[in-house]
Order: C-alpha cells, then structure tokens, then sequence
C-alpha cells in the first residue's frame, strides 16, 4: 500500500517540475523581448540624438564682398575626380585606373588597409582586412581607419572586417571611385556574414557620418538606383566627407539627392553645416566647359577648403569655417 501511494506521488512532483521548467522558459523569453526592444530604442534615441546636433542654414554674402574674395582656377575636366563625384551607367567612372596602379594619379592615391593595420603596434588589431591588396584612396582609408577604430574602442569588438574596397572594374561603379567599401563581420567563433546594423554593430551605422560616410544604398531611395544593385545594402558605405555626411543625414536622402539639392546653393548664398561644433559652408560651381579652366572665388576668410567635381556639370565647393 505504501509503494502505491509512492507511486502516485511521483507524477505530481513531474508536474511541477514540467511547469516550473516552462514558466522559467516563459519569464527568460519575456526578458530577452524585453532587453532586445530596450536596446533597439537605445539605438534610435543615440541615431536621434546624433541627427539633433547637426544643424542646417544658410549665409547670405552680398555681391560687394563677393567682389573682394580671391578666385581660383580649376581644370575643367577635374570634374570627373573628388570625394562627391557620382557614378553609374549615365556617368560612368572616369579615374584613371592604369595612373593608379603606377602610384601617379592626380585623382586617388591608393592605399592598402594591410599598410595601416600594419603600422598599429596592438597585438590585436581593431579590425581586419580581407587580404593584402583590398584598399581606398587614402582619404577615405584613414577616416574608415578612425571610424573603425573608434568601434572597437567603444564596444570591444574586433569583428568588423572590410571586404570590399577599390576596384576598377567592378561589376558596380562606385566600387571604382576608390571611396566605397564593404564591411563584413568575421567573429573569431560562429559564422561571417555581411554588416547588418544590429546589436552593438549599429554604432558603426549610427556614427558613420561623423567621419564622413553615408550608406550608399539605403532603403526607400531605389528609384535613384541600378535595379540590380541588391547584394549587401546594409555593409555598402561610401566616404563623401563629413559637411555632405552630415547634412544627408540630417535630411535622410542620399548622394544622389544631396547632389541636385546643393546646386541652389552659391558663393552668395552659402550652405552652412555644423556638426560636432565644426562649422562647414558648402556651395555649388557650374563647370565652365567652353574653357579648359574653370575659375570661381571663394571666401578669403576661409583657411582652407575642399573642392570635388560631381562628375557631371560641375564642382561642389567645401570651405572650413
């Protein structure tokens, strides 16, 4: 009698053994939803909170002080070359590849990321490279260098890996102006795969524009795209400058959009960009493409400036404020 009433005891504490089982399974999944939205929100107010302290004007110049700046004078043809030209099948890439190879071009000097990563003294690099020979122009690889650098000191991680950089015949142009590249993300454990900004990952995404990138292909913007273009949307960045990052993503569009928006923008009606307490006017010069030279002024109160063809009919003009 005492081994039956035993027996029917045993069940019971299964039972609960079973619910207790489920409801610590039920209280972990609420709390990894729970977490999981947290921490998506923590992401959205940190991309707000970013695109709050940039600020857009604009500065009016009358035409007496025009007068008075100092002109420069600029190869026509110079419009093919510069960290805002755009490329596609209309206007196709126009650096000269073979210029590059030999370490003589005007418009891009290569560089390799192995080159930078090797002269880091760490013993475990910030991130890493897909083999000796993927590389940018050197603007653009020492501002993903920082970019990059600034990840792993904020998060620890050294997964991200660059996979794709210059390539002159690359099945997509913008490959070919040596400022667009592809991050990947290669965890010492577990399988690689392309950036998705998820995670930890989406500081990379979030701060791209502080060192001067944007998202090449973002979502929303396919009429402005080749049809095709669909294969790693989320790890494609392009470097185009800090004042011009900021301002796409103050205003959400993408290069191209950025490139019609700046043509109302002149020497006398500037557009002014401020981002990170740096201050950055920013305007728009037609090609003058009767002459081999293209000659335009610019603010003699500026100690320096920047000037990138658009690769169509003119100049985008960047003067540090």
């Amino acid at each position: 009698m005492a081994n039956s009433r035993k027996n029917h005891r045993k069940p019971r504490y299964d039972r609960l053994f079973g619910a207790a089982v489920l409801l610590l399974g039920l209280i972990l999944l609420i709390s990894g939803i729970f977490r999981y939205v947290k921490k998506s929100k923590a992401n959205e107010d940190t991309q707000e909170n970013i695109v709050e302290n940039i600020t857009i004007t604009n500065e009016t110049i009358s035409a007496e002080a025009e007068k008075n700046y100092p002109k420069v004078s600029v190869e026509t043809s110079k419009i093919h070359s510069g960290h805002l030209i755009l490329v596609n099948e209309a206007f196709p890439c126009r650096i000269d590849a073979e210029a590059v190879a030999a370490g003589n071009s005007s418009e891009m000097q290569f560089v390799t990321i192995k080159s930078i990563l090797d002269k880091k003294n760490a013993a475990v690099k910030p991130y890493t490279a897909a083999d000796w020979e993927v590389g940018l122009d050197k603007v653009a690889a020492l501002a993903m260098d920082s970019w990059f650098e600034a990840f792993c000191q904020t998060t620890g991680n050294h997964d991200l890996r660059m996979i794709g950089g210059y390539h002159p015949e690359a099945a997509d142009p913008d490959f070919q102006t040596g400022r667009t590249l592809t991050v990947g993300i290669f965890p010492e454990t577990g399988s690689s795969y392309a950036y998705k900004p998820e995670g930890e990952y989406a500081w990379l995404a979030e701060h791209a524009a502080e060192y001067g990138f944007i998202l090449r292909y973002p979502e929303g913007k396919d009429e402005y795209f080749d049809k095709t273009i669909t294969d790693r949307r989320t790890a494609t960045f392009r470097y185009v400058g800090i004042a011009a990052a900021a301002y796409m993503a103050k205003r959400n569009i993408c290069l191209e959009e950025f490139l019609q928006e700046v043509r109302q923008y002149s020497i006398s009606n500037m557009l002014v960009i401020t981002s990170n307490e740096k201050s950055y006017g920013v305007y728009y010069v037609p090609a003058d493409m009767s002459s081999e030279t293209t000659s335009f002024p610019v603010p003699s109160n500026q100690s320096s400036y920047d000037i990138s063809g658009n690769n169509m009919d003119g100049f985008i003009v960047t003067v540090y404020q």
